[in-house]
């Protein structure tokens, strides 16, 4: 069988485009690995520790993750301790990142009618809340500003392992 699953759907997105909402999912993913190996060196000693921060993490959601890691800073180390007032200024980053990457994950994509640009896209989110009803947003976006999202969570990725390192024992690299 030849046929790969591109023969078989066409989205009407350009290459670029795609790869960037790649982009944005893979880093917002190594975010979420990180936090995770952090709780597991904070609540570890040993070679297990990588196994214990997954069993403790994996059904976390991203906020847990941030408010379970905060929680053992302040108990490991105490409020005032310096890493726990560095992770302090790191959690609005990390927070405007999920955020951001929740915006292009939970969005349905399309290119845009009548367009001439060849990366020009609408982002359409429906929401239905108890309070106001059925409501849509149409959204017209470029790769542009996809890529503005990607340096938004790449930023907070690089916050984020600068301060990872704080916990890496000696010799790991």
């Amino acid at each position: 069988m030849g046929n790969s699953s591109g023969d078989i759907v066409k989205i009407n997105i350009s290459d670029e485009v795609l790869a960037e909402i790649g982009k944005i999912t893979i880093m917002f993913s190594l975010i979420e690995n990180s936090l995770a190996a952090i709780i597991g060196k904070i609540v570890t000693v040993g070679r297990l520790q990588h196994e214990l921060g997954i069993i403790i993490t994996a059904e976390l959601s991203f906020r847990q993750l941030i408010s379970t890691l905060s929680s053992l800073l302040i108990f490991a180390l105490g409020k005032d301790n310096d890493y726990v007032v560095q992770f302090k200024r790191v959690k609005p980053l990390l927070f405007k990142a999920e955020q951001e990457r929740n915006m292009v994950v939970h969005s349905v994509w399309g290119a845009q009618s009548g367009s001439t640009e060849p990366h020009a896209i609408v982002r359409i989110k429906a929401t239905a809340k108890h309070k106001k009803g059925l409501h849509i947003d149409f959204v017209n976006m470029k790769l542009e500003d996809l890529c503005r999202i990607t340096d938004l969570i790449g930023e907070a990725y690089k916050e984020l392992c600068l301060f990872e390192l704080h916990f890496r024992e000696n010799g790991e690299a």
